[in-house]
This record gives structure tokens, C-alpha cells and sequence, in this order.
């Protein structure tokens, strides 16, 4: 199945196919749309500084999924590993291999770049990823708890 689709690093062309799969993403765990304008864009998933790398699944021409990832390294084991902060398939393209084509093709980034581990986040309530991962191999972290701390002012 994965052969009809093929992956490129995502182009500021991408712009609208990202937010859209941004969205989609945001809209199936009950938050807003992104505000992601074309110079956040640019910024922290283009430029040659961009600490985030995206991948993009095309069908045809058509973007219909979306990775991104971003390396991490540990003091205290010296450990490297992968980061992946968004996975997003259209609902037009889901249960076709797309998921697990993008997670395989960060997996191989990972091994070149000597990581050990790939992690993510899955919202709580999203059992059909919990589950798709699980087939993939993935576990849930027992030795870590994510906290999350906000930084913007709430005046």
C-alpha cells in the first residue's frame, strides 16, 4: 500500500495542506484551530535554523499526512533521542499505511542521527492512536510524567 505514496520535506508552498492537516489534527482532540501564520512557517519548519523538521505524505500530488520531530539529547545518560511533537493524516487517507510510513521514516532519521528512542504525546481521549501505535510497537511510558508549565502571561 505504501508505494502509491511518496514523502518530501514540507515547502512553503505546503503552507495551506499543513494548516489544513494542522487543523484536522486540533479538531479530532477538541481544541481550535492553529494560528500558524506563513512566517511561523517558515520559521520553525523551513529555515535552515528551524529546530523542527517536517515531513509531508503525498497521493497523487496531494499532501495527505504530515509529520514533525525534533531531536533531543539528554545530560544526564547521554542519550539522544527524537522528539515527534505532530502526526496528522487526512481522513481521506487514513488506514492506508500513511501513519506508519511517516513514523517508520522518522524511526530511520532517528537511527542516522543516533538516536535511541522516538516519544510523543497522545491526547488522552484519542484511543484509535493510542491503539495504532501500540500495533507499531510503541508503549506508554511508565518512568515519566509530562507536566506542562505556561509561560504567556494570563492577565
Amino acid at each position: 500500500m505504501e508505494d502509491e505514496f511518496t514523502f518530501r520535506k514540507a515547502e512553503v508552498s505546503d503552507f495551506e495542506a499543513v494548516l489544513d492537516l494542522a487543523s484536522q489534527l486540533a479538531n479530532h482532540i477538541e481544541e481550535e484551530s492553529p494560528r500558524l501564520t506563513v512566517a511561523q512557517f517558515e520559521r520553525y519548519y523551513l529555515s535552515p535554523e528551524a529546530p523542527m523538521h517536517l515531513l509531508l505524505a503525498l497521493l497523487h500530488g496531494r499532501v495527505v499526512g504530515m509529520i514533525a520531530w525534533t531531536l533531543t539529547h539528554e545530560l544526564y545518560s547521554a542519550d539522544v533521542r527524537v522528539y515527534i511533537s505532530d502526526v496528522s493524516v487526512d481522513r481521506s487517507a487514513r488506514g492506508r499505511g500513511v501513519g506508519a510510513a511517516l513514523i517508520d521514516r522518522v524511526k530511520a532519521w532517528g537511527r542516522l542521527h543516533n538516536a535511541s528512542k522516538l516519544g510523543w504525546e497522545v491526547w488522552h481521549r484519542n484511543f484509535g492512536a493510542q491503539a495504532f501505535y501500540e500495533r507499531l510497537g510503541a508503549s506508554t511510558d511508565r518512568e515519566a510524567i509530562s507536566y506542562v508549565m505556561r509561560i504567556q502571561d494570563q492577565s
